[in-house]
């Protein structure tokens, strides 16, 4: 995705993608010129920041040993993502687990969170875990960008 710098001078037709005091939106109803910014204008303007959910499992995590955490990249977020971009996250259990997926879950702890433009911007986790985080199918991160 490629957005512009929203201006109340532009008209705007659906589909068109602005960045507006950091946060990404796009067009939903044709508008413009207008002096209504897109935060105020939910009629035209609808959010566009991504969020999701990703397995432990489905990333390819490496261990730092020297400082006794693992690491994992989840590419391709955004081309808007960066260093200077706000993420909210958490780890959840997967409903369906079992009292042995809770004890081998027990020692990861969400250290945190890093983003980045490279590769079509790249969100860093920093995991804390007793044990390769690969093989637990029922530990995911919850993740959203919150401000680009």
């Amino acid at each position: 995705m490629s957005y512009a710098q929203w201006s109340q001078y532009t008209q705007y037709l659906v589909g068109n993608q602005v960045v507006n005091l950091g946060v990404p939106y796009i067009c939903i109803l044709a508008v413009g010129p207008s002096a209504t910014a897109p935060a105020s204008d939910l009629t035209h303007w609808g959010t566009a920041l991504p969020s999701g959910l990703t397995l432990f499992s489905s990333l390819t995590w490496t261990l730092d040993g020297a400082n006794g955490f693992y690491l994992a990249d989840l590419t391709g977020v955004s081309s808007s993502l960066s260093t200077g971009s706000f993420l909210s996250s958490t780890l959840q259990m997967i409903s369906g687990y079992t009292n042995a997926d809770v004890g081998t879950a027990a020692g990861a702890w969400l250290i945190a969170v890093y983003p980045s433009a490279a590769a079509g911007g790249t969100i860093r986790f920093f995991v804390a875990n007793t044990a390769d985080p690969t093989g637990n199918t029922k530990i995911a991160i919850s993740w959203a960008v919150v401000r680009f």
